[in-house]
C-alpha cells in the first residue's frame, strides 16, 4: 500500500473532481503544446505534401531529409521545412516526389534555399506552391471521408459490439491474404501493427525482430507502412463488397512518429488508430512534452480526417517515492488517472466522445482468479465516461480466457457501452466468438436497463473507492510537480526533437487547422 486513503462520500462526487483535474491539466498541457513543433511534425509535412518511399539507406525518405536538414545548426526545427522545400520546387519546377530523390542523392542543397527566404519575391511563389501542396491533402483527406460515409451507407456500419481481430502478419501480402479471409466469418475490423518509427529505433539502438525487413523497390511493403495499409485497404474493401458490409481498418502502435501516423491514416482511410501519448511516455519513455506535442498534432489531423481514436486503459506506473508494494487497486486507480486526462486531452484537440473509444481495462488488473478488480475496472469507466464506448482487447481476452462470456455479461449489465470486443484471429474462431458476444449482449440487456451506471456495494464499493482515491492523488501529484516527475523516470527520449514553434510556419498552422473552439472549450464531463 502506497497510503493513498479512499475519497470519502459518494463515488459520483470523487468522479467529478477527477474529471475535473483532468480537464484542467488537459487544458494546460494542450495549451504549451501548440507553441511546439517537432522532427515528426515536420516530417509529416513532407509526407503530407507528397514526400514518400525510403531512401537507399531504408530510412524513410520524409526521415532522411528532415534529418538532413535540421542536422545543419543555422537550421532550427522553428523555422520549419516544407517552405525551403517549395522553394527548391519551384526553383527547379520539381513535383514533391522528384525533388525528394534529388535531395537525398545530394544534387540540391536546402539549407542554400532557405537562405533564400529572406527575398519576399523569392518567398511569395514558394508560399503559393506549398499552399497548393496543403490544398491538396485537404482534398485527399475529404475524399476518404466521403468514401467512408458512402460505403458505409451503402453497406452499413458495423453495429457495436464490434469484432476486431489484429493480424500479424508482416509482410502487406500475407496480411491482406489474411485480412479478407476474416471477414465472411464476421470480423468487423481487421488491425495491424505500424512498424517502429526510424527516430525510436536510433534513440534505443536496438531493433526489434518485427522490424528487420528487406530494402529495395522490389521488397514487399511492411503491412503498416504507408504502401503496405494501402493493399490492406484494397483488399478489405474489395472483401467486405463481397460480404455486403464495410470493414474497417485500424492500426497502431507506440513511438516517435505519431503526426506521421496521422497523415498516413488519413490518406489511406484507416478507420480506427490506437495510439496514446501515455502510453509512449511511461511504456516507451518518450519525454513528455515531446509526446505531448506529437500526440496534440496527430488528434487535430485524425480528427480532420474522420478517423476513430482508441486510448489505453493507463499504463501501470509507481509513484516517485514508493512506500511499499501497491495494493491492485492503487494502481488500476493511477492508470485511470492518466486515461482521465489522455481522454480530457484528446477532447480539448477536438475530438468528440462519439469518435473517441477507451480500453475498458487495464491487463495488470485482469486475472481469472480475481474477477472482482476487472468488474469494478468496468464500472468505473461507465461511471466517469459514459459518453464513450469501451473496448474490450486482446489482453483482456486472453486474461480471462473462457470466462470471458460472463464477464462481457456482467460488465453489460452493470451500464458499460462496449463498442468493441477483440477476438483471436482464426475463421472459425471469429464465428464462435461473434455468437458467444451476441449471447452476452442478448443475457445482459434486460438486466442492464434496470440498473444504475456504475452502482458498487460491499468490497466493489471499497475498491471502488480506493482506486478513485489513487486516481485523484495522482493528478493532484502531476499537478504539483509535472508528469516527469510523477512518472519518476530519469532518462528520457525524443526530446532533442522538440523545440518552440517559430512565429512564421505555415505548414504548421496547417496540421493544427482551425480548431481554437473545441481546443479552447471546457471537455465535456
Amino acid at each position: 500500500m502506497t497510503g493513498v486513503m479512499p475519497p470519502e462520500g459518494p463515488l459520483a462526487q470523487s468522479a467529478d473532481i477527477l474529471l475535473g483535474l483532468a480537464d484542467a491539466l488537459a487544458g494546460r498541457l494542450a495549451s504549451e503544446a501548440r507553441s511546439r513543433t517537432s522532427v515528426a511534425l515536420q516530417r509529416a509535412l513532407l509526407r503530407a505534401i507528397g514526400v514518400s518511399g525510403l531512401a537507399p539507406n531504408g530510412r524513410s525518405l520524409a526521415a532522411e531529409i528532415v534529418h538532413r536538414y535540421f542536422s545543419a545548426d543555422r537550421h532550427p526545427l522553428r523555422g520549419g521545412i516544407a517552405l525551403p522545400f517549395a522553394l527548391a520546387a519551384h526553383e527547379y519546377d520539381l513535383e514533391p516526389q522528384q525533388l525528394a530523390i534529388e535531395v537525398v542523392r545530394g544534387n540540391i542543397d536546402l539549407a542554400a534555399e532557405a537562405d533564400l527566404l529572406r527575398s519576399h519575391a523569392r518567398s511569395a511563389p514558394a508560399r503559393l506552391l506549398l499552399a497548393a501542396w496543403l490544398a491538396s491533402a485537404d482534398d485527399r483527406f475529404e475524399a476518404n471521408r466521403v468514401a467512408r460515409a458512402e460505403l458505409t451507407s451503402l453497406f452499413g456500419d458495423p453495429v457495436p459490439p464490434c469484432i476486431a481481430v489484429e493480424v500479424r502478419a508482416f509482410d502487406a501480402r500475407d496480411a491482406a491474404t489474411h485480412a479478407s479471409s476474416l471477414v465472411p466469418s464476421g470480423a468487423d475490423l481487421v488491425r495491424v501493427r505500424v512498424p517502429r518509427d526510424g527516430e525510436l529505433r536510433d534513440d534505443l539502438g536496438t531493433v526489434a525482430a518485427e522490424d528487420e525487413w528487406p530494402v529495395g523497390p522490389d521488397a514487399p511493403p511492411p503491412a503498416g507502412s504507408q504502401r503496405g495499409l494501402a493493399v490492406l485497404r484494397a483488399a478489405l474493401d474489395e472483401a467486405g463488397a463481397r460480404a455486403g458490409r464495410y470493414s474497417r481498418l485500424g492500426i497502431r502502435r507506440v513511438g516517435l512518429a505519431a503526426p506521421e501516423l496521422a497523415v498516413v491514416a488519413g490518406f489511406e482511410r484507416v478507420d480506427v488508430v490506437f495510439i496514446d501519448p501515455m502510453d509512449a511516455i511511461v511504456d516507451v519513455g518518450v519525454d513528455p512534452d515531446r509526446a505531448l506535442a506529437d500526440h496534440a498534432v496527430a488528434q487535430s489531423l485524425l480528427r480532420r480526417a474522420g478517423a476513430r481514436l482508441v486510448l489505453s486503459a493507463g499504463p501501470l506506473t509507481t509513484p516517485a517515492q514508493p512506500e511499499g508494494p501497491m495494493d491492485v487497486a492503487v494502481a488500476a486507480g493511477r492508470g485511470l488517472a492518466l486515461q482521465a486526462l489522455s481522454r480530457a486531452y484528446a477532447l480539448r484537440n477536438g475530438f468528440t466522445a462519439e469518435r473517441l473509444e477507451l480500453v475498458a481495462c487495464p491487463p495488470f488488473s485482469v486475472t481469472r482468479d480475481a474477477p472482482l478488480q476487472p468488474v469494478v475496472e468496468v464500472g468505473l469507466r461507465s461511471l466517469l465516461f459514459p459518453q464513450h464506448r469501451l473496448v474490450i482487447d486482446e489482453a483482456i481476452g486472453e486474461a480471462v480466457g473462457a470466462v470471458l462470456p460472463g464477464m462481457l455479461a456482467a460488465w453489460l449489465a452493470g451500464g458499460a457501452r462496449v463498442g468493441m470486443v477483440f477476438v483471436p484471429g482464426d475463421p472459425a474462431r471469429i464465428v464462435q466468438a461473434r455468437d458467444t458476444v451476441r449471447g452476452a449482449f442478448s443475457a445482459a440487456a434486460a438486466f442492464g436497463a434496470a440498473r444504475p451506471v456504475g452502482e458498487f456495494h460491499g468490497e466493489g464499493l471499497d475498491v471502488a473507492r480506493m482506486e478513485l482515491g489513487a486516481a485523484i492523488e495522482t493528478l493532484r501529484e502531476v499537478e504539483r510537480v509535472g508528469l516527469a516527475s510523477t512518472i519518476g523516470r530519469s532518462v528520457w527520449i525524443g526530446r532533442d526533437g522538440l523545440e518552440p514553434l517559430g512565429g512564421d510556419d505555415p505548414a504548421s498552422a496547417w496540421a493544427w487547422g482551425e480548431e481554437t473552439e473545441a481546443r479552447e472549450a471546457p471537455a465535456a464531463r
